[in-house]
């Protein structure tokens, strides 16, 4: 996948020069293909990866079927010889003090690229449009899921109902996006269409978060032609 081999390239090169990376970790069936064709790439030293994620949902457990953490385990981080997968623990006592925790191993291995999704409603990571701040002063923080993006779990297979999918989540933030070197983001499929013509065309505000990659240095963005469809009448010439 064309996505993978992006991010491949990004961490080679950054291992190469620096003698290490730190990788972030979107976790949704958008990520499916992205993350099989990194985990079938010999070519990454993986030992010299440290891997964190974005998000996950607040007390649940990482033996929860729909837990962020053992989703990634499934797919890839279990599967490889990685220096250390850094988990968000959404059941934590203290979620505050998580926060804090994780920020802390977030500056200690700083990371050369973000992979990430686009939510329905545009968010990035769980920040939705209503917890959405482009000047937020944490990288981590505790936020409050929409309707919207929490239906969106349900969309995707994590819950069988809204009322089972929790209201709130830990979420890493937009600032943090913004520094990270490199963004490589995978966005396949007909529900993504709306959100990927706002991110895109649309302006640059919290009620799109995702409209932020624009003024990212170094993102790339990885379409499909279902989720590209409305882009393509976007900007097709009047007959």
């Amino acid at each position: 996948m064309a996505s993978a081999a992006r991010a491949s390239a990004i961490v080679r090169q950054a291992i190469e020069e620096q003698g290490s990376a730190g990788m972030v970790f979107a976790a949704a069936p958008s990520q499916n293909e992205f993350l099989a064709g990194l985990l079938a790439d010999r070519s990454i030293d993986w030992p010299r990866v440290t891997a964190f994620h974005l998000d996950e949902y607040a007390g649940i457990p990482a033996t929860h079927p729909a837990s962020f953490r053992r989703f990634l385990r499934d797919r890839l981080m279990d599967h490889v010889p990685l220096a250390a997968f850094h988990e968000l623990a959404g059941d934590a006592a203290d979620l505050e003090a998580e926060c804090r925790r994780y920020e802390q191993l977030l500056a200690a291995q700083p990371s050369v690229m973000a992979a990430l999704g686009i939510g329905e409603n545009g968010h990035l990571a769980f920040i939705d449009p209503g917890e959405c701040d482009f000047e937020d002063p944490h990288d981590v923080r505790i936020v409050t899921l929409d309707e919207i993006c929490r239906m969106q779990q349900v969309h995707d297979g994590g819950f069988d109902r809204l009322t089972d999918v929790p209201r709130r989540a830990l979420s890493l933030t937009i600032p943090f996006f913004l520094r990270t070197p490199h963004a490589v983001i995978s966005v396949p499929g007909e529900s993504k269409r709306q959100a990927v013509l706002a991110a895109l065309t649309g302006p640059i505000e919290d009620s799109c978060p995702a409209s932020v990659l624009r003024r990212h240095p170094n993102a790339t963005l990885f379409l499909d032609g279902e989720s590209a469809a409305l882009l393509e009448v976007a900007v097709s010439p009047p007959r």
